[in-house]
C-alpha cells in the first residue's frame, strides 16, 4: 500500500519540467471532495500532448496526506515525499517542484512544473525515483522506490497537430503524393491492435498489416517501390473504428 501512495506522487513528478527558477501554484480543486490525497490532472485526464520545436509547459498538482491510514499503516505520520530524479523524459524537458528541492511534505499541497522545447518525437516510459520519509514510534523510516509509469508525456512530430488526442484519430499521409516514402500518423486513446490496409481503386487489397498501437503518437512508414503508380485508399482500424484516407504513388 505504500508503494501505491509513493506510485502516486511519482507520476506526479514524471511530468514536471521547467527552468531552474521557474515556479508554479497548486490547484488541486480537481481532487474530490473529502480525498486524503490526490493528483491534479489525474490519469483519465492526461497531460498535455507536446510537438517537436514547440515550447511546452504542464503544471501538476499534488495533495500529501498527514499520515498513511488510507494506505494500511494506522496513524503513521508521513514526513514527505521527496523525488529523487525523473528518467525518461523527451529530450528538451526538464522538471522543477514547488516547494523547491522536490521535497513534499506530509499535510501539504505542491505542484511540480515541467517546461522545455523538446527535440524529438517521444513516447516512453517514465521512470521516477522516489524517497518517502515517515516516522513509526519517533524513528525515521525512508522507502526507496522507483516506478515505471503506464504513459508518459507524447511529443508529436511538427505538422500533425491536427490530430485529435482525445479519440481514435488518423492524419493525412505526407507527403502525398510520393514517389519514394511517406508517414501516416494517427492517435490512439489506449493500446491496442490495430489493422493497416491499402486499396487499389478496384477494392482489391494490395497491403495487409497488423501490429500493436501504443497509446498517444502512432506512425506508420510506406515505401512507394511496394507499389504502382496511382490513386489508392488506405483504412487504419482500431477494432471499434475506421478511417479511410486517399493517397497517390507517383512516378519517378
Amino acid at each position: 500500500m505504500t508503494k501505491k501512495l509513493l506510485s502516486t506522487f511519482l507520476f506526479v513528478a514524471s511530468v514536471a519540467i521547467s527552468s531552474m527558477n521557474a515556479q508554479c501554484v497548486p490547484n488541486v480543486s480537481c481532487i474530490p471532495a473529502g480525498a486524503t490525497y490526490g493528483i491534479c490532472p489525474d490519469s483519465a485526464t492526461g497531460m498535455a500532448i507536446g510537438t517537436v520545436g514547440v515550447p511546452y509547459t504542464q503544471v501538476m498538482s499534488m495533495m500529501v496526506p498527514v499520515d498513511a491510514t488510507d494506505f494500511g499503516f494506522t496513524g503513521v505520520p508521513i514526513t514527505s515525499i521527496d523525488i529523487v530524479s525523473v528518467d525518461s523524459l523527451a529530450p528538451g524537458l526538464s522538471y522543477v517542484c514547488s516547494p523547491a528541492g522536490c521535497s513534499f511534505p506530509g499535510n501539504s499541497s505542491g505542484c511540480i512544473l515541467i517546461t522545455g522545447t523538446p527535440s524529438t518525437v517521444w513516447n516512453h516510459q517514465v521512470i521516477v525515483n522516489a524517497m518517502g520519509h515517515a516516522s513509526i514510534a519517533g524513528f525515521p523510516v525512508s522507502l526507496p522506490q522507483t516506478n515505471k509509469q503506464y504513459r508518459s508525456i507524447v511529443v508529436a512530430a511538427a505538422g500533425i497537430e491536427s490530430l485529435d488526442m482525445t479519440k481514435f484519430d488518423v492524419d493525412q499521409n505526407s507527403p502525398n503524393p510520393f514517389s519514394e516514402n511517406t508517414e501516416i500518423h494517427f492517435s490512439s486513446v489506449s493500446a491496442s491492435n490495430v489493422d493497416f490496409k491499402v486499396y487499389n481503386v478496384l477494392g482489391d487489397v494490395v497491403f495487409n498489416n497488423q501490429f500493436r498501437s501504443e497509446k498517444g503518437v502512432n506512425t506508420i512508414k510506406v515505401a512507394a517501390n511496394s507499389f504502382s503508380p496511382g490513386v489508392y485508399i488506405y483504412s487504419i482500424t482500431n477494432g471499434d473504428k475506421t478511417i479511410t484516407k486517399r493517397m497517390i504513388v507517383a512516378s519517378k
